[in-house]
């Protein structure tokens, strides 16, 4: 009972927290190397050019390494957390969380952030219509940032930057490369005008690789390792029972699952607190953490492969029983 009680305590002091959704022919390239990237080596990456089979009007979408999954703005599963349009001559447009929309000329700003990346092409535009999208893209440069996940509009999508609506002259990420072929009359959203979970039509990173108009082209993965369990929510009994934007917290034992693209990997390490728990050698990457603890706690994964390269991720968590 007083375990059921405290359970009930925990949920309503996070239920402020949000409730969030639980959510053919290209060239791929596994890398061996990790991510992670020094300065010396990011300083002799500068003339990183896009991959040769790349054009302007093509759209990359990145896993942004380096960061703690419960970060608020991450999300689940590969090519969801940032979304540019490809320009040509090495440059690109994007609707960036400081500066607003932008214009990048080089590729290894966004090549040594990713944890993996891909290029889509959008099939059905023609060479204008492509041309267009990525004039569009300029003249929106100076437009303010949409925090996707900040109330009252959760990333709303809005096509006409002249609405009289509050977010109608703010864009973030996705949005960007989704209006900017939307105003030439190509929807890059699966999924439409559909009201989705989060109330609000919005576009996520798989809504446009699933989209019909869409073909992948060049998809790199270098550090894909994630979590799959648990991520953002309350668990209860190792059952999800509410998402969250960003806190996980755990009441009892908990089965952690790891999930990766890269096919190198041969083993999975778990640690908590950096003290090493257990290890996993086969797909799916799994471990049962059944220790009796409380308060905040870090989960943290490295994913190995035969080559010596070791790909790290983290999450923390509040942990109770």
């Amino acid at each position: 009972m007083k375990k059921k009680i405290i359970a009930i305590n925990i949920i309503l002091l996070f239920i402020l927290i949000g409730i969030v959704p639980s959510t053919s022919g290209y060239i791929e390239k596994i890398i061996t190397s990790s991510f992670i990237k020094t300065n010396d080596e990011i300083s002799l990456t500068e003339e990183i050019k896009v991959p040769d089979c790349v054009e302007a009007g093509d759209i990359l979408i990145i896993d942004v390494g380096g960061w703690d999954e419960s970060e608020a703005w991450k999300v689940p599963g590969p090519y969801n957390e940032h979304s540019v349009l490809y320009v040509g001559d090495n440059k690109f447009i994007e609707a960036d969380s400081i500066n607003g929309v932008e214009e990048h000329t080089n590729y290894a700003h966004f090549y040594t952030r990713a944890k993996n990346l891909v290029f889509l092409r959008v099939k059905s535009a023609n060479s204008s219509q492509k041309q267009a999208a990525i004039d569009w893209a300029y003249d929106r440069i100076g437009t303010p940032y949409q925090v996707p996940i900040e109330p009252p509009w959760f990333g709303l999508k809005i096509a006409n930057p002249n609405l009289p609506f509050p977010t109608a002259d703010e864009l973030y990420c996705m949005e960007l490369v989704w209006a900017a072929y939307y105003n030439q009359s190509i929807d890059i959203d699966k999924n439409g005008w559909k009201i989705d979970a989060l109330i609000f039509p919005m576009v996520w990173g798989d809504d446009i690789i699933n989209d019909d108009d869409i073909e992948i082209i060049y998809r790199e993965v270098n550090d894909s390792t994630e979590f799959a369990k648990p991520y953002k929510g309350i668990y209860i009994e190792n059952k999800k029972r509410i998402s969250t934007f960003s806190k996980t917290i755990i009441i009892g034992k908990i089965d952690v699952e790891v999930v990766t693209l890269n096919k190198n990997i041969t083993k999975v390490d778990f640690y908590i607190n950096n003290i090493y728990k257990a290890n996993d050698t086969t797909v799916p990457y799994n471990w049962t953490w059944d220790e009796r603890v409380f308060g905040v706690k870090v989960i943290m994964v490295v994913a190995c492969d035969d080559f010596g390269n070791k790909y790290f991720t983290n999450m923390t968590v509040w942990k109770f029983f």
